[in-house]
C-alpha cells in the first residue's frame, strides 16, 4: 500500500557510509509542528539511498548539516518519531530554522479498517491499518487514528458511510500528521491513554473492486471529448472583472526569538533526540504487541 509524506525539515545530523551499490545517509530531522513554539517539534529519521552508478539518476540533492530540505518518502509510524526512507530530497537556500514554516506532515496513504466512525468532542474518528515496506530492520505496518470535525459535511459523508454494508473498507487517505503523547496518571504511574499518531484528514476516497464481467460483454467508452457538445454559449462568454485584492497579510516570523543556535539548543534539550536503545526499545515493543 503507498504511504508517502511531504515535508520541510531542518538537517539536525547527518552522517554517511558507503555499500557496494549505494551511499547511504542517515539524517535526523526536525519538523516545526507549532510557529509560536519552538520546543513543539517532530523528529524524522530518515535514510537516503544514492546509487553510486553514475548513470542512475537520483532525485536525492546535495545538503548539509543545519540546512533546510523539502523532502518526500515512505514511511513508518514510530514512538514519538517516524522513520523515512528518502525519494527526493531538495535544498531549500532561503530558509532557516527561525523562519521555517510549520506546514506540518502531509500524507497520502492507503489503509483499511473494519470499524465504523465513532463521535468525540466534536470529532468523527476512524481508526485504519495501514503497511509500507522501507527496510528489513524495520516495522511493516502500523494504526493510524483518522479524524475530522463532525459539522464538515463533505467528510462526514464519505466517513459515515464506512462499513455500514460491507465488513472492511480500504480508502485512499490524504492529510496531516499529528502525534499525541501517552498520558500517565500522575500518582499511579500507570499510562491511562497510549500513544496516538493523528490524521487529520483532509480528503478519502473509497476504494471499490469492480466486479467481474460474466457475460464477456465489450465495455463501451464514454470519452467525454468524443461527444458532440449542445450548448456552448456558456464557454464562450467573457469572464467578468475583479479588482485584485491586494494582500496585506504579513508574514508570521520569528525575528523576536534569540539566536537561531540558541533557539535550536533550548529547542534539543526539551525535546532529546531519541538515542539508539531507545528506538531499538521502541521498535521490539511495537513487534511485540503486532504478533499477540
Amino acid at each position: 500500500m503507498p504511504v508517502k509524506l511531504t515535508t520541510i525539515c531542518y538537517v539536525y545530523d547527518c552522517t554517511e557510509r558507503l555499500t557496494s551499490d549505494y551511499m547511504v545517509k542517515e539524517i535526523t530531522g526536525v519538523v516545526k509542528m507549532e510557529d509560536n513554539n519552538p520546543n513543539t517539534i517532530f523528529y524524522l529519521k530518515i535514510k537516503a539511498f544514492i546509487s553510486l552508478d553514475e548513470n542512475v539518476q537520483s532525485h536525492i540533492g546535495e545538503f548539509e548539516k543545519e540546512q533546510m530540505i523539502f523532502m518526500t518518502g515512505k514511511f513508518i509510524t514510530c514512538e514519538g518519531w517516524f522513520s523515512v526512507s528518502a525519494t527526493s530530497i531538495k535544498v531549500i537556500p532561503d530558509l532557516n530554522f527561525d523562519t521555517m514554516p510549520n506546514i506540518g506532515i502531509n500524507v497520502t496513504l492507503t489503509g483499511v479498517t473494519t470499524q465504523t466512525v465513532q463521535i468525540h468532542d466534536d470529532y468523527s474518528s476512524i481508526s485504519f491499518f495501514v503497511q509500507e515496506y522501507i527496510g528489513k530492520q524495520e516495522l511493516t505496518d502500523f494504526w493510524l487514528e483518522v479524524q475530522h470535525k463532525t459539522n464538515n459535511e463533505y467528510l462526514a459523508k464519505k466517513t459515515n458511510a464506512i462499513n455500514t454494508g460491507t465488513r472492511s473498507t480500504t480508502a485512499i487517505l490524504i492529510g496531516t500528521t499529528k502525534y499525541r503523547s501517552p498520558v500517565t496518571d500522575t500518582t499511579t504511574g500507570n499510562i491511562t491513554e497510549p500513544e496516538k499518531h493523528i490524521l487529520e484528514l483532509m480528503d478519502i476516497s473509497i476504494v471499490t473492486m469492480n466486479r467481474p464481467n460474466t457475460n464477456n460483454e465489450r465495455r463501451t467508452l464514454n470519452v467525454p471529448w468524443m461527444n458532440t457538445p449542445t450548448n456552448n454559449s456558456s464557454r464562450n462568454r467573457s469572464p467578468r472583472g475583479a479588482t485584485p485584492r491586494s494582500n496585506n497579510r504579513g508574514k508570521t516570523t520569528l525575528s523576536q526569538m534569540n539566536s537561531t543556535q540558541e533557539t535550536i539548543r533550548t529547542m534539543m534539550s526539551t525535546n532529546p533526540v531519541p538515542s539508539g536503545a531507545q528506538i531499538q526499545a521502541t521498535q521490539e515493543e511495537t513487534q511485540t504487541q503486532l504478533t499477540e
